[in-house]
């Protein structure tokens, strides 16, 4: 009798070891996010996909799952604890059949705008008498950028659109001398340089060249991130320009006017810059710019007057909407070199005023 226990103990310690060994074995695992940008407060999911790709039935598998520290969980029954980073984390347990799959997911929204980052989570498998546990870290690195709300500013839409009425306006006035569209007798006031020496060759008279008028209005929108005094104070004025740059380049989009983009924002949690986005219009190009407005910090890359040489340095009668948390620093500047009516100011700092191009 003692000998069949003691084989019977044997066999029990040599299963429990293999267990030990074997009992991640074979598991596979990925973590990934439902959508990497959305709006605050937007529902998006976590979603972690379980594979057991041996022959064996794994009855416990813990999983804990790291989340941000601003994060809401639409879980009533999730219990959280913070982990030692200052986020979040919650554990579930599953079993698996053998060569099955299973799919979880979490229901997650975030309420700030910004650049959140998402590092994965940890397994766990139990060994054969429920004793101990091996544990592994699966690191996924997700991010999700939240971009900014739109602004609540409600004449925004009626100053956009007059402002933009002013801009096609002066494609009728303004002639592109690219397009040229026939030829008509000299008048004796048009410029010399606009005669056409072959046309008047060929019918024995002075001949000038007929223009057509631009083809199309074309708008830069200008976000200034360059702000005075401390990072605390100017935080609320740069949300708030953050947001007036969604909703003009929203309203852009819905008139179908082509925009390019331009800044002196530092990003967060991108290779790319965010700098310069050229001229375009659709979804891409909407999502694009909304994706550089999640990442923004309160850091300024360049002075308002580096940047505005840079806009400025490019040929052609653009359009210029200039969002500035500080509007004393863009009206000198400006008034030097732009036609008042070809720009328009809207600043932070005063809520309850309308711009007005020049102002």
């Amino acid at each position: 009798m003692f000998f069949l226990l003691l084989a019977l103990v044997a066999f029990m310690y040599m299963v429990e070891l293999r267990s030990l060994d074997n009992s991640l074995q074979g598991l596979s695992c990925q973590h990934d996010l439902s959508q990497v940008l959305a709006a605050p407060q937007e529902v998006i999911a976590t979603i972690t996909s379980l594979t057991n790709h041996s022959r064996r039935f794994l009855p416990y598998i813990r999983l804990v799952e790291y989340l941000p520290g601003e994060t809401v969980v639409h879980a009533d029954s999730l219990q959280l604890t913070k982990d030692l980073q200052g986020g979040w984390q919650h554990s579930a347990t599953v079993y698996l059949m053998p060569r099955s799959k299973l799919e979880r997911r979490l229901q997650i929204s975030l309420p700030r705008r910004g650049h959140y980052l998402f590092r994965g989570l940890q397994l766990g498998g139990g060994d054969f008498l429920g004793l101990s546990e091996v544990r592994q870290q699966v690191e996924s690195f997700n991010e999700v950028i939240i971009y900014p709300p739109e602004s609540t500013r409600e004449y925004l839409p009626d100053t956009l659109g007059g402002f933009v009425g002013d801009i096609s306006l002066r494609r009728f006035i303004l002639e592109d001398p690219v397009l040229t569209v026939g030829f008509r007798e000299y008048s004796g006031r048009e410029p010399l340089k606009s005669i056409s020496w072959q046309q008047s060759a060929r019918l024995d008279k002075l001949m000038v060249k007929q223009y057509d008028y631009t083809t199309e209005p074309s708008l830069t929108v200008v976000l200034s991130v360059a702000h005075q005094g401390e990072k605390e104070e100017a935080a609320p004025l740069l949300e708030e320009c953050y947001a007036l740059c969604h909703t003009v380049c929203r309203l852009l989009e819905e008139k179908g006017i082509k925009y390019d983009f331009v800044s002196n924002m530092v990003t967060a949690g991108a290779w790319g810059s965010w700098s310069y986005i050229p001229e375009g219009l659709g979804a891409h190009h909407f999502t694009t710019i909304l994706e550089g407005l999640g990442r923004a910090t309160y850091q300024c890359g360049e002075s308002f007057t580096t940047m505005l040489r840079r806009v400025l340095a490019n040929p052609g009668e653009r359009g210029l909407v200039i969002i500035t948390p500080d509007p004393t620093i863009s009206q000198e500047r400006l008034l030097s070199e732009r036609h008042p009516s070809s720009y328009l100011i809207l600043s932070a700092e005063d809520p309850d005023k309308p711009s007005s191009p020049g102002a």
